[in-house]
């Protein structure tokens, strides 16, 4: 997935066309809004629903999945509300789990494989929309002073091992649905949007982090990081196929 920084005219009318499903928690919201102003800044009418029925018009229905902290109640949450009608008529649904659903001691590929199945299983069931998966989010690092210190003592700074399980899962991820097409690479907008690309080192192995200019709480995208992301998320959209009319 290319880093885009601004979407073009033909790209919004693409847009205009496309009803969208998504379930997510709050980093989700912080892309919507990232959304809603991007679409007032161009002057385009994208509504933006938040319900858990079938999207009657055109734009993005999205609502809130499962516990943070708990990524196989998100699965479960979402495919209940898909199976329920949510993405009936939609060309697009999505789900995103969070960067609270992983730590230390997550095992990342027990996550990826639920996930994975699940929404294949989905996409079997309703074959009418295009399902399409999501890396994971992640988090900025701690740096500096209390940083230097804590690894003078032999301990991992704040955020670093549990970006390396996040990165675990978005390699699974990637290696399942990057070559398809159907993968929003979250993960990638949040680590390279901003021109730079945030990295860490944990033990031998680099790992993205959430670029510190994007959020101020560390896990959040603050508005800069919410528009920048948000326009990737609405180029991405625009690149996927409507809805296919499945003869019954």
């Amino acid at each position: 997935m290319a880093i885009t920084t601004q979407i073009s005219q033909p790209e919004w009318q693409a847009l205009e066309k496309k009803r969208v499903v998504f379930g997510h928690q709050s980093v989700g919201g912080n892309i919507l809004n990232g959304v809603e102003r991007l679409a007032a800044k161009y002057g385009v009418n994208l509504d933006i629903h938040e319900q858990r029925t079938a999207p009657a018009a055109k734009g993005i229905s999205h609502f809130f999945i499962g516990n943070n902290g708990d990524p196989l109640s998100k699965i479960k949450d979402f495919a209940t509300a898909i199976d329920a009608g949510a993405a009936q008529n939609a060309d697009v649904a999505m789900m995103k789990l969070c960067y609270a659903d992983f730590n230390a001691a997550t095992d990342a590929r027990q996550v990826a494989n639920a996930y994975i199945t699940n929404l294949e299983s989905l996409a079997q069931r309703h074959p009418e929309t295009n399902f399409v998966a999501i890396t994971a989010p992640l988090m900025a690092v701690q740096t500096g002073p209390k940083a230097w210190i804590k690894r003078l003592i032999g301990k991992q700074p704040n955020g670093y091992v549990d970006n390396l399980r996040r990165a675990e899962f978005n390699t699974l991820l990637r290696e399942r649905y990057l070559s398809t097409g159907r993968l929003f690479d979250l993960a990638r907008a949040e680590a390279g949007s901003t021109g730079k690309y945030c990295m860490a080192q944990v033990g031998d192995q680099a790992v993205e982090t959430l670029c510190p200019d994007l959020t101020n709480d560390g896990g959040h995208l603050n508005e800069h990081g919410q528009e920048l992301v948000a326009t990737n998320f609405l180029s991405f959209i625009s690149s996927l196929a409507t809805r296919q009319v499945v003869a019954k």
